[in-house]
């Protein structure tokens, strides 16, 4: 095996071609258990600092097109872009979470959990009334040393509801007395990492006007100039918006 390459034969390895990095989906009638694993400050080993919070970022979109997807929105953009795809503007707030190994009711899978396999690094994209319900219940059961169990009552519209649990299941990988499970714990931190990295890619694409109109087949006068994302503060986003 060399870095970006897997070596595999039928039925030993090919599970790998199963694998790739995607956004946190929910199903509808199933429970899932999680933590948050993006923080807002680390220690020079690239672990989270005492007192350190779950990050996340947000944007304004355009709504989803299928000529161009999801577009950012910017105060020099905005206008225009929504007048050329004739949509609204959305906000959604992103962050990284892990997903832990367990059945359809949220009950985890001790067996994969003490053997430090079965969970899932992944972004999530959602709307910000989730995220002041999931803001709520950080009041009360600070999400730095709880997981949450996230409920979808309806997959299509991403209904969900949201309770904490007793503890984190990171902490447990982090503080256990097994080397091994602190390993995984430090890999489950390394990759979170590494998913935040394109974190800005899974809100929203960055566009000019010019680059939408050629995407949707209209003539395009040649310019220049471009939006970029901006990492904001959640909260004054959201202060905007509801």
């Amino acid at each position: 095996m060399t870095d970006g390459f897997i070596d595999f034969s039928f039925g030993s390895g090919d599970d790998a071609l199963k694998k790739k990095s995607s956004r946190y989906k929910p199903e509808t009638g199933v429970t899932d258990r999680a933590s948050f694993v993006w923080f807002n400050d680390y220690t020079d080993e690239g672990m989270p600092t005492e007192g350190s919070q779950p990050k996340f970022a947000g944007c304004e979109r355009t709504k989803y097109d299928s000529r161009v997807g999801v577009v950012l929105l910017t105060p020099d953009n905005r206008d225009e872009i929504l007048r050329i795809l004739r949509t609204d503007p959305q906000h959604r707030v992103a962050s990284v979470i892990c997903v832990w190994p367990t059945d359809k009711d949220g009950e985890l899978d001790v067996s994969s959990f003490k053997a430090g396999k079965g969970w899932k690094v992944q972004p999530w994209v959602f709307d910000p009334g989730k995220y002041n319900q999931i803001k709520n219940v950080n009041k009360r059961f600070p999400l730095t040393g709880h997981d949450l169990s996230m409920t979808c009552t309806d997959g299509t519209f991403h209904k969900m509801t949201f309770t904490p649990e007793g503890e984190s299941l990171l902490d447990k990988y982090l503080n256990a007395k097994n080397e091994d499970l602190q390993a995984v714990g430090r890999k489950i931190i390394a990759e979170a990492r590494r998913v935040a990295d394109g974190i800005y890619r899974d809100l929203a694409r960055s566009m000019t006007p010019d680059e939408v109109r050629e995407a949707i087949g209209e003539e395009v006068a040649p310019s220049g100039g471009g939006g970029s994302h901006t990492d904001a503060n959640v909260d004054n986003l959201l202060d905007d918006v509801l």
